[in-house]
């Protein structure tokens, strides 16, 4: 080859490099003159999300408006095509030349930009990582969920009813034809699909690692394998792309924003971040302070909303880094850490404490041996802190469910507090295995008194049921809630002092069969008791 057909074939490169496409983030100054108002969400957020809020007294905030479609608008007549928005962070993700780069900063309406990833969006899918798989028997979920008591919340009736979940990860493959997730499908539990990564709503790639985190929340085959919350809804996104680069977290936050203005309630991540293949976006240890990454600060922003979220710790327990990755280091989430079936840390479980000093990971269950569906339907024990974090995310759904009245972060430290080792936590297993039993107890405080207080008839199939309290109890006020198998309240009334009998009857008029739980706080006395009408 010529040195004239050389230097032709170089700047033939460097003039397709420099009009070569990157993605970058453009935030903007203000949402001022928008269309939307903090007074009527209903816009822009579900009903389910407005009653999330509600419930938790949270208000509507300007970082809930979208983002000013005028200031999109204007960058896509500069050719500049948008891909995501964000709302909370008040920005959009798009692809645009290098040389687009000054001119787009000099807009008045732009604060800053930054480079997340180079390239355009992906079209082709992340390549799997299948383990090998070995077919086992019945109840091979039954270890991993009944060390945190999940079977005892199942046999209380609670596997998720009415509760939705989103799982985010790399890629969900095979799962329509799973057979024990196919309930999803036919029950249409699967309420919304996106992939944030070549921006379809095919979450069905190549990488199998999201199915079994999907296996473990969501399975329902009584004859083989049962997941932790079987009975939830689900969102599925993929925010995991091919490369490590920043523009994972911000797939991260626009999947938290979606999800969370479809109204989830639980949000399950098994994905942590913290070195990059470009060495300019990673970040050090003291950057896992709970306030300084992009996806830590997406999860605090997304915990402001009412939001519970449970996050894999990392598996760098024996790897140079050692310590939790992103976003586990904040402080409103639950980070979940990885043991064996003996109780022992798992070897590749990554430590703590934060860089701030707090404890970290919060909790943990079993990720050494946990039992998965893979892709090809198979049932096989793998490891990862990824497995461990679903089984609590499970274990945090029905919990939820049953205790419905608690906001998100009262739900999350109920479930450290549950932990078995909550008097002397550490840096390796937090404050311990969470258990159903525990958290019950604490969540109640019961005394004998509970036993001494009768329902009867019990079960029934009368439109009504009797409770009958010891002496004494009625000299204070107290409030009786009804709630159903959903963790909806159905009937609710005050028990007023110096009542004339110690018997109060609950219409059941207008409940259909299934499980209640029967609720009865007094200023000193809290307990329930299930109740089951056929």
């Amino acid at each position: 080859m010529s040195r004239k057909t050389k230097l032709i074939i170089i700047l033939i490169f460097i003039g397709l490099r420099l009009s070569a496409q990157d993605r970058y983030m453009v935030f903007f100054t203000d949402k001022l003159n928008s269309p939307y108002s903090i007074s009527n969400p209903s816009q822009y957020l579900s009903q389910r999300s407005i009653q999330r809020r509600e419930k938790q007294r949270i208000s509507i905030a300007e970082n809930d408006l979208p983002v000013n479609q005028t200031y999109i608008d204007a960058l896509s007549n500069l050719g500049i095509k948008a891909i995501h928005r964000s709302k909370w962070m008040n920005g959009i993700l798009v692809e645009m030349e290098t040389s687009s780069l000054n001119l787009v900063e000099a807009l008045t309406f732009v604060e800053r930009v930054e480079y997340v990833a180079p390239g355009q969006v992906p079209s082709g899918s992340i390549s799997g990582d299948e383990a090998n798989s070995k077919f086992t028997n019945q109840g091979v979920t039954d270890f991993q969920n009944n060390m945190l008591g999940i079977d005892e919340m199942h046999e209380d009736g609670f596997e998720g009813q009415g509760m939705l979940v989103g799982v985010f990860d790399g890629g969900f493959q095979n799962i329509g034809q799973i057979a024990a997730l196919q309930h999803l499908f036919t029950s249409n539990k699967i309420v919304a699909q996106k992939n944030y990564v070549t921006n379809t709503t095919n979450v069905e790639n190549s990488e199998s690692h999201g199915t079994r985190v999907l296996s473990i929340l969501a399975a329902n085959n009584p004859s083989e394998y049962v997941g932790a919350a079987p009975a939830a809804n689900y969102i599925l996104c993929v925010t995991e792309a091919p490369g490590e680069y920043r523009v994972e977290e911000y797939n991260w936050l626009f999947a938290a924003e979606m999800a969370d203005s479809a109204g989830v309630d639980v949000i399950n991540t098994s994905l942590g971040y913290s070195v990059f293949d470009d060495a300019t976006m990673s970040y050090t240890y003291s950057d896992m302070d709970g306030e300084t990454a992009i996806i830590t600060k997406a999860a605090n922003i997304a915990a402001t909303k009412g939001i519970a979220l449970i996050n894999s710790a990392g598996n760098e327990g024996n790897k140079v880094w050692r310590f939790i990755t992103a976003p586990s280091d904040s402080e409103n989430l639950l980070s979940v850490g990885a043991i064996d079936a003996t109780g022992f840390r798992a070897s590749f479980s990554s430590f703590g404490p934060s860089a701030d000093n707090r404890i970290k990971p919060d909790v943990s269950a079993l990720g050494q041996g946990t039992a998965v569906i893979t892709a090809s339907g198979n049932i096989s024990f793998q490891n990862g802190t990824s497995f461990s974090g679903p089984v609590v995310t499970g274990f945090a759904t029905c919990l939820w469910q049953a205790f419905p009245e608690l906001t998100n972060l009262e739900l999350l430290d109920l479930i450290r507090k549950s932990g078995h080792q909550f008097d002397s936590p550490d840096n390796e297993l937090g404050y311990g295995i969470p258990n159903y039993s525990r958290a019950y107890e604490l969540a109640f405080t019961p005394e004998p008194l509970e036993n001494e207080v009768l329902a009867y008839p019990n079960p029934t199939s009368d439109s009504f049921i009797n409770l009958v309290f010891p002496e004494g109890f009625l000299s204070e006020s107290a409030t009786v809630t009804l709630i159903d198998i959903n963790g909806q309240q159905v009937n609710s009334f005050q028990l007023q002092p110096q009542m004339s009998s110690n018997r109060v009857q609950i219409d059941l008029n207008n409940q259909t069969a299934g499980i209640y739980i029967l609720r009865i706080k007094g200023q000193r006395t809290s307990f329930k008791k299930k109740i089951i009408k056929y």
